[in-house]
């Protein structure tokens, strides 16, 4: 049954990327544009208008049925997939209202956006350059391009000026993701080379929008994910594999146990200067929330205060600080050519305290080490089609 899945996914991307062929040849004759050209007292003027993509032909009208037929067909395989009560052949099946609703009701297919990435289509505006082309397609004529269908086949000469290129465009669009949503390709890759994955997969006019990443950045920061995982403006959804996900939360909780025993057994924590500083920050904090305390931050601003105590003479503390190893750490790696001629009576403190948020910014990278190279650097993902009913398990 499997394999006869993949082999009707096949025929219908082959028969998807016949039609976009017959698009891209079209394009030879026309130029696919939102704007147009006029001369006005001997200079070339452009406009913003529809005059091209409004081109229409009894030729643009054929291929706008002949993808819909395909729109027609597609969505019933996909209505069988996910669990449609009507039988195949049932006279009463509908492909919009039957086929296209239950799609967008498990996978939210009207929210899902095609973006036009061809470089020879000349698309200026928003509109014509990202859409959503099945928004409203599970309501009877609920798009222009299924309207235009269904009028061009019903009356061909009369209905004519309704087979447009912005037509063909929208339609094909919806059978591309269609295309998209029949196939349901899994998809693993490392977590830093997702974003180098071709969203297009192998179009050459349309391609997804990438799917966001709250999946992921959620479980970096030690959240546990209960809920079923939903999509926004991608038909993907990007998580860790779940062995990754469960590999992740324990490093996250090792993390927290290591912190948690490294600042119990710090002295500072008994000197009543630190304690004063701490409190001073979290104040600050209730004030301004954007002003949030990092503990580690604090501790190691504290402790190079305590090495540069501001009692000290200018001279005294400038070669203090040129000296000591949060200027020649963080600072030399991230300006190498930063300079003492730059310090000066009236940065010097601020400079002093920036060393400080650095060396605590390098302790906390020293404990996450481990959750970074399991989260990023040997993480595997998956990308997976959002039908409604994906968790980490």
């Amino acid at each position: 049954m499997e394999n006869l899945t993949m082999k009707k996914a096949e025929m219908y991307w082959q028969t998807y990327l016949n039609l976009e062929r017959e698009l891209l040849e079209l394009s030879k004759y026309i130029y696919i544009t939102d704007e147009k050209y006029v001369y006005s007292k001997g200079s070339l003027i452009r406009e913003s208008c529809k005059t091209q993509i409004e081109t229409f032909s009894p030729h643009i009208a054929d291929l706008i049925v002949r993808t819909c037929v395909e729109i027609e067909a597609i969505s019933k395989e996909l209505y069988f997939d996910l669990g449609g009560s009507k039988k195949r052949g049932d006279k009463d099946l509908f492909f919009d209202e039957d086929c296209l609703k239950i799609l967008d009701i498990k996978c939210n297919s009207s929210k899902k956006i095609v973006m036009v990435t061809c470089p020879s289509f000349n698309l200026t505006e928003d509109s014509n350059k990202v859409f959503r082309p099945l928004r409203e397609a599970h309501k009877r004529q609920g798009t222009d391009w299924e309207s235009a269908y269904q009028a061009v086949k019903h009356d061909r000469y009369s209905s004519v000026s309704r087979g447009t290129v912005k037509n063909l465009i929208r339609a094909l669009g919806a059978l591309f993701l269609l295309n998209i949503y029949y196939r349901n390709e899994k998809i693993y890759s490392k977590y830093l080379e997702v974003y180098k994955l071709d969203f297009s997969f192998g179009s050459k006019i349309f391609s997804l929008k990438k799917p966001d990443q709250r999946y992921v950045i959620d479980v970096v920061n030690g959240k546990e994910i209960s809920e079923i995982l939903t999509s926004n403006d991608s038909p993907y959804i990007l998580k860790y594999t779940d062995s990754i996900y469960k590999e992740v939360l324990e490093a996250n909780k090792k993390i927290v146990a290591e912190r948690k025993r490294y600042f119990e057994s710090q002295e500072e924590f008994k000197e009543v200067a630190f304690i004063n500083q701490l409190n001073q920050a979290l104040e600050k904090e209730k004030m301004d929330p954007r002003q949030k305390v990092i503990l580690s931050w604090e501790l190691c601003k504290y402790r190079i205060n305590k090495k540069i105590p501001s009692t000290l003479p200018f001279e005294e503390r400038k070669r203090l600080f040129v000296g000591c190893d949060e200027f020649n750490g963080r600072i030399r790696q991230m300006n190498p050519h930063k300079q003492e001629s730059e310090l000066t009576t009236e940065n010097i403190q601020q400079e002093i305290d920036s060393a400080g948020i650095m060396a605590g910014m390098e302790l906390d990278y020293q404990f996450d080490r481990l959750r970074e190279i399991k989260a990023f650097n040997e993480g595997y993902c998956e990308l997976i089609i959002d039908r409604g009913d994906l968790k980490y398990k």
